[in-house]
């Protein structure tokens, strides 16, 4: 009978160990994922942040690269002078 709960008792004493080291694996890898998780999501942000200022960098070129279409249109087509009349430089007649 000692015989038999030794057994026993050595067997719970291994399940015992076998389960603290498992709840402190546990514990390890989820804070290194935990972590890890952060580092990412910090590198996204950034990655999202630069695309963000790239986009709006060209949005804005689009905006004045139109403006300035807009404005070479307004010119050619506000200081049209026929054939034959004065320029809009001051009195000279285009040729």
């Amino acid at each position: 009978m000692p015989c038999l709960h030794r057994a026993v008792l050595l067997r719970a004493a291994a399940a015992a160990l076998t389960l603290c080291a498992a709840v402190g694996l546990e514990a390890a890898v989820g804070h290194s994922l935990a972590a890890r998780g952060a580092e990412r999501a910090e590198r996204d942000a950034v990655v999202c942040a630069e695309t963000a200022r790239v986009a709006e960098a060209v949005r804005m070129a689009e905006a004045v690269r139109a403006d300035r279409t807009r404005a070479q249109r307004g010119h050619l087509t506000g200081h049209a002078v026929p054939k034959g009349a004065r320029t809009c430089a001051g009195g000279g007649t285009s040729p």
